[in-house]
């Protein structure tokens, strides 16, 4: 019986060591320029959402980290099928009232002219200023780095212009 147990608690222990030891070999993604991304993820220890293939046929990855000055900052990761582009969102980076449109239109303008590698737009339609990269790659060894660092720019920048937008952003 004592040997039972303890044959059953190293078993139990060697399936916990290897349920930690997985997740970065879990993930299955299908296309060269998203595994390279994903490979320097796991490298650096960074933590992401793999959501596969959408119906736009580009895979996805999800991002969400602490910023220094926004809480909480999501990037949404699209890795297109023809393996020759990146396109990084972060929807929502604030939420704002309509009378405040003119004034958010202007700072949005001169946020754009502030930050070169990220787009920041307004949508109207809902009232909120969203962020955008868009990257040329290949499917080749630098795709992951150019991902990569993308990546980096995106969340560096919406954490230093959130700065300026919070001002606007909706209680």
């Amino acid at each position: 019986m004592k040997t039972s147990k303890k044959l059953f608690a190293v078993l139990l222990a060697l399936c916990l060591f290897l349920s930690l030891s997985l997740p970065a070999f879990a993930v299955n993604a299908q296309y060269g320029t998203t595994k390279a991304f994903l490979k320097i993820m796991d490298r650096e220890k960074n933590k992401y959402s793999y959501m596969g293939v959408n119906e736009d046929d580009k895979e996805q990855v999800n991002v969400t980290v602490k910023g220094d000055n926004k809480p909480k900052i999501e990037v949404k990761i699209f890795f297109a099928s023809d393996l020759e582009s990146v396109s990084m969102r972060s929807w929502y980076v604030i939420s704002f009232d309509k009378a405040d449109l003119d004034k958010v239109l202007a700072l949005v303008n001169k946020l754009n002219n502030d930050y070169k590698y990220v787009k920041f737009v307004v949508d109207e339609a809902d009232y909120s200023v969203d962020a955008e990269v868009d990257c040329p790659i290949r499917d080749d060894d630098c795709a992951g780095e150019i991902a990569y660092d993308a990546l980096y720019y995106i969340e560096e920048i919406v954490d230093r212009a959130y700065l300026e937008l919070k001002e606007f952003e909706k209680a």
